[in-house]
């Protein structure tokens, strides 16, 4: 049997990306969201819930979009052609990430719908509680004359535009604020990719994509800027014997 390989880079993502050397065959990545703010949930009896997630998720004006194009701009450069992008958004932001995408040559297909069954109680009772985040999907251009993309239908049933969990809870969970489930990550890969694919996760946080993706007989590469973080995914990986680390900082 093949023992797939996975690299952990600490570096940030546009000092890194130039140093891979091999297109990837998708790009599966849950960035910064521009949502974290100040506030602090105070539950009887539970753990405060905060929304400030750190300084990463925090920008001014339009540096969001700004930071956003740049990113996707140096991915497209590794990414193969007709490869796919899957990238996590909070609902507000899908049309102007999608009009940045458009504008650098990949085309979009879908919008997907994360129900999250377990999100954070709403304390004052006056709004919706935030139990729903994007997933949007696009390839690195589209010439079906030639070329298909990688989109694995397994059944009618399974093949909604629409996925239902709940957040992480339990032995899954680390200390990383914003960690996805396993088994959205799952249903992302075994759609987008195949077995012995190259999976690139450049905001890798706690390591999901890469401990997924060696479940499902996948490569990656994750990279993390986060020295916090990236010691999060090195213990939480530590069973791991087919990993290669690099530090960039």
């Amino acid at each position: 049997m093949k023992k797939n390989k996975h690299t952990l880079i600490l570096g940030d993502v546009f000092n890194s990306l130039g140093k891979i050397k091999r297109k990837v065959d998708a790009v599966i990545v849950d960035p910064p969201y521009n949502t974290a703010n100040k506030n602090t949930k105070l539950l009887k009896g539970r753990k405060a819930l905060s929304s400030d997630f750190g300084e990463w998720d925090y920008f001014k004006d339009d540096e969001f979009l700004v930071f956003t194009r740049k990113w996707v701009s140096e991915i497209k450069k590794v990414l193969k052609e007709n490869g796919n992008l899957v990238l996590f958004c909070k609902l507000e932001y899908i049309s102007d990430i999608k009009r940045i995408y458009e504008s650098l040559g990949f085309s979009h297909h879908a919008t997907i719908i994360w129900h999250k069954t377990n999100p954070a109680p709403q304390i004052r009772k006056n709004g919706f509680l935030s139990s729903n985040e994007a997933i949007v999907w696009a390839t690195n251009g589209f010439d079906n004359k030639k070329i298909s993309y990688t989109f694995n239908f397994s059944n009618q049933r399974e093949m909604h535009n629409f996925i239902e969990t709940p957040i992480c809870m339990g032995k899954e969970r680390t200390k990383h604020p914003t960690q996805k489930p396993e088994k959205v990550i799952e249903f992302l890969i075994k759609i987008f990719t195949n077995k012995n694919d190259l999976i690139l996760d450049c905001f890798a946080g706690s390591g999901t994509i890469t401990k997924v993706a060696n479940d499902l007989e996948r490569n990656s590469i994750s990279i993390e800027k986060d020295s916090e973080y990236y010691a999060i995914m090195i213990n939480r990986l530590k069973e791991l014997k087919n990993i290669k680390k690099i530090t960039n900082q």
